[in-house]
């Protein structure tokens, strides 16, 4: 049996190929794994929400729509 590695433990592996990027009052960082992109997005004090993506440009979009959707909810 061979393991699968976890695809969020593959962008941690190397803390200096994580991007960081704050947008309005939420961090997103984000890295490459071997099979795409994963981000972590969240407010300061709470959970972290993980989307994945084929490529970059996929992931940063729907980051910011997350972020949108997340502040148009509070209202």
């Amino acid at each position: 049996m061979t393991s699968q590695h976890d695809l969020a433990s593959q962008a941690l592996s190397d803390p200096g190929l994580i991007e960081e990027a704050q947008v309005l009052d939420h961090r997103i960082r984000s890295g490459q794994t071997q099979t795409g992109w994963v981000s972590f997005i969240a407010r300061q004090g709470q959970r972290a929400t993980i989307l994945l993506a084929p490529d970059r440009d996929t992931l940063m979009t729907e980051s910011h729509r997350l972020i949108k959707r997340r502040i148009a909810d509070k209202r």
